[in-house]
């Protein structure tokens, strides 16, 4: 007998709003992921440039949708600060665009185990992208085009020729529009595609062959007309340099060094819980995916089980691990939340189907959502607090540096020596969550940009240039004990040498002792 889906339907289950439910699920959740985001109200590393000059930048980066619907938002294209409504409206689309998803997992689970899918939102990674004031909508609309679009790639009625168009043309435009928003997000739409066809394969004993080659083919093709466009678009040396291809003769062993440096990194910053979390999830969805699809007694869905097994581990970075040199920051590594959620979902799925009295939905299911979901929940409020404990001490350090140098008789060139130390509370937060210290980077940290843009919009005159004279540098550290400071404050020491001013921040030339000093540890 067909599966009902091949008819052109789909599983749903009895007595429940099938769109209403997945909203108001997510709804749920992301009230409370971003209220400490809310509360943290800190402009966040590029915020500080679009704030200070208006100025949207994402065009040059190879995203031109980005600037498209930053400009319709405000209604011209000079930026105003419209946040929280872009983190609102973001988080919006994603959960609307969980609604077709939803549809096509239900083929396989008409159930509760969709609410993995939340942990696209959720996951630790994606809380940078969130914590952006402008880019937040840009980045949240590039999940949800890539959610939508394997959904839309993958609909499943056949037999008519609007709707084979209707996949190539929604299912298309939704991955190259998730590629135009922001590139990484694109990763989703592969690795979500992945588990569709291992639970296909495990419930069928083969793959829908013309269904996912055909979404196989709408990525690949999205991906290269992004490239194309991106060629044509990306300007400046930091996008040109992080959008070359390694040598293909460099490939293979690439690969396999980012994706080694990927698991390495995930392991070190996710803490202890989410890491044995998902390593657990991987080892029971590998295993029930094998055991159900070796039942079939099919070669060729073994071997796609094979192929799918040893891809899955890429899908963290994704294609980004062609890159000669990607950017290395937890805002582009989207595709391990879709690695995330299709493990849960896929544990979930084979919970709600057991018929074990002590391992079932009820006993283990439901226990490992919250622990799932609740987890990722604590580290965004302890994220959000600490965010907010930093901006309160950075503020009040950058504006008594401004203050001092205002006075200064006349400008000269700016040195940061050093890196501000993190307030007590961020510490604390680290040392519990390692993933807030790859969240919240101190602003003055010696020749850091931002830094230097951050005081110039609190209001520093441009008299005060950024100089990274290293040289210049190295001989003040060696010097400055014999120097005379021209102010000493609990955080930092002012001095004038070789015609630069210099921001000691230091215990060698900033003798200060504070309580940030003591050990992280005590």
């Amino acid at each position: 007998m067909r599966p009902l889906h091949a008819h052109g339907f789909e599983l749903r289950s009895k007595g429940r709003d099938d769109r209403a439910t997945p909203l108001a699920g997510h709804d749920g959740v992301s009230r409370h992921f971003q209220l400490p985001l809310l509360q943290a109200d800190r402009l966040y590393r590029d915020d500080i440039w679009r704030s200070f000059h208006g100025e949207m930048g994402w065009v040059s980066n190879g995203r031109p949708l980005s600037s498209l619907v930053v400009l319709v938002l405000n209604g011209g294209p000079r930026l105003a600060d419209l946040a929280p409504l872009p983190l609102w409206l973001g988080l919006a689309a994603v959960a609307a665009a969980i609604l077709p998803w939803r549809r096509r997992l239900l083929a396989f689970d008409s159930g509760h185990a969709w609410l993995a899918m939340l942990i696209l939102v959720v996951q630790p990674f994606f809380l940078q992208n969130l914590s952006y004031h402008f880019d937040a909508l840009p980045m949240a609309l590039s999940l949800a085009c890539a959610i939508a679009g394997i959904a839309w790639a993958l609909d499943p009625r056949q037999h008519r020729d609007w709707q084979a168009r209707f996949r190539w043309l929604a299912g298309g435009g939704g991955i190259l529009a998730s590629l135009l928003f922001y590139q990484p997000a694109a990763n989703v739409y592969f690795v979500m595609l992945a588990f569709h066809v291992a639970l296909s394969v495990s419930l069928r004993g083969r793959p829908d062959w013309p269904r996912h080659l055909e979404a196989l083919a709408i990525g690949v093709a999205a991906l290269m007309i992004s490239k194309a466009i991106s060629m044509w678009l990306i300007d400046g040396d930091y996008s040109v340099k992080h959008s070359q291809l390694v040598p293909l003769d460099q490939f293979p062993g690439h690969l396999v060094e980012q994706t080694w440096r990927f698991w390495h990194y995930a392991a070190m910053t996710l803490g202890t819980p989410t890491w044995w979390l998902v390593m657990t999830l991987a080892v029971v969805t590998v295993t029930g995916l094998w055991i159900t699809a070796w039942r079939h007694r099919n070669l060729a869905g073994l071997a796609v089980m094979c192929l799918i097994t040893i891809s899955l581990p890429l899908g963290g970075l994704g294609f980004l691990s062609a890159l000669a040199d990607p950017i290395w920051r937890p805002r582009v590594m989207m595709g391990f939340g879709a690695i995330y959620a299709g493990l849960l979902f896929c544990t979930l799925h084979w919970l709600g189907r057991s018929r074990w009295r002590l391992v079932n939905n009820a006993t283990i299911g439901w226990p490992l959502l919250v622990i799932a979901l609740g987890t990722p929940l604590t580290l965004t409020y302890a994220y959000g607090n600490a965010q907010r404990q930093q901006a309160l001490f950075a503020d009040h350090v950058s504006m008594t540096l401004i203050d001092d140098l205002a006075v200064q008789p006349s400008a000269a060139p700016l040195i940061i020596d050093g890196t501000l130390p993190y307030s007590r509370t961020t510490r604390n937060a680290i040392a519990s969550h390692p993933m807030i210290g790859e969240l919240i980077q101190p602003y003055l940290d010696n020749g850091y940009w931002w830094g230097y843009q951050e005081l110039y919009r609190r209001g520093l005159s441009a008299g005060f240039e950024l100089s990274n004279d290293t040289t210049l540098q190295s001989d003040f550290e060696s010097r400055c004990r014999r120097l005379p400071p021209l102010v000493r404050r609990a955080w930092y020491t002012l001095y004038r040498f070789e015609g630069h001013y210099v921001v000691s921040l230091e215990p060698r030339c900033h003798r200060s002792l504070t309580t940030t000093e003591l050990p992280i540890d005590d």
